[in-house]
């Protein structure tokens, strides 16, 4: 299953979530469904309850400077739960570069939304629409700049 907040492997959030779960109880955080754990953790974090809960499950990843945060509030290493989340870490050794990620490959317009935090459905299918129409509007340029008459210019 890929996660909606995936920007490393499919399998990513699953195991990150279990991995957050532990490191929580290992922590002290009461993370049951009605326990002060997960409230503690969204307070820590600045991540909604709801993105908590998700992660927990397994369902998502949170953005990086919430795992930088996160990492914080269960005292660990930054670097062993950006790993966990499948997030390159190309040399990131400080909190100021938290919000720089670098993809080894073009993300998926869904991504960049997962990335971006958007969730509301009607604001990701107009962010992802323009991505699209941005993509499809460069490639039509790269085409006719190449040469390739196949395509149509832009702006006629």
């Amino acid at each position: 299953m890929r996660s909606k907040g995936s920007l490393g492997r499919p399998d990513d959030a699953g195991a990150f979530g279990t991995l957050v779960a532990s490191l929580a109880v290992q922590a002290g955080y009461d993370i049951a469904p009605y326990g002060t754990g997960r409230r503690k953790l969204t307070d820590q974090t600045g991540m909604s309850a709801s993105a908590v809960s998700r992660m927990l499950r397994g369902e998502t990843l949170p953005k990086p400077e919430n795992i930088i945060a996160l990492a914080r509030a269960l005292k660990v290493d930054e670097r062993r739960l950006l790993d966990a989340a499948g997030i390159p870490l190309s040399g990131r050794t400080k909190q100021t570069d938290a919000a720089v990620v670098s993809f080894p490959q073009s993300p998926a317009p869904e991504a960049i939304a997962d990335f971006l935090g958007i969730t509301l459905p009607h604001v990701r299918r107009m962010l992802t629409s323009s991505i699209e129409q941005a993509l499809r509007l460069q490639r039509e340029a790269d085409s006719v700049q190449d040469g390739d008459d196949g395509g149509a210019a832009v702006g006629t």
